[in-house]
């Protein structure tokens, strides 16, 4: 990589003729630094199946997360047998499959089920965390 300095005269009816220097050197190195860091966060995690338990109203809620080695959410299930089933059991089948298409966990409670929702979220934060590589 060279010392190479273009100068770019670029002239403007407020401020008069501006002299723009751009390394060539520069710009390389900062292209560099963005690619190796995505290419570093793509392994971060260990592609397996995770899960973690957070108490709802009624019980338990288990969330069960299968994670790929880039941190993406293949398949999400929810078992929350104590939950009241029209409410907190149909929000953790609403969340389960939200986070399936999202392949995130970063998804909304679902209105009605706050602590059902809670206790979803808590779970597949606690997951979602074991997948992660250190």
């Amino acid at each position: 990589m060279g010392n190479n300095v273009v100068i770019h005269r670029i002239h403007s009816k407020t401020h008069g003729t501006i002299d723009m220097k751009i390394c060539s050197g520069i710009l390389p190195l900062c292209l560099l630094f963005v690619i190796g860091t995505a290419v570093a966060q793509e392994g971060n995690f260990k592609a397996g199946t995770y899960s973690a338990a957070r108490q709802g109203i009624g019980g338990d809620v288990t969330v069960t997360l299968d994670i790929d080695a880039q941190g993406k959410v293949l398949k999400s299930t929810i078992d929350a047998p104590e939950e009241t089933p029209e409410v907190g059991g149909e929000a953790a089948i609403e969340l389960a499959k939200a986070m399936t298409e999202k392949q995130s966990i970063q998804v909304d409670g679902v209105s009605g089920a706050t602590m059902t929702s809670g206790a979803v979220q808590e779970a597949a934060e606690d997951a979602y965390s074991q997948a992660k590589a250190n």
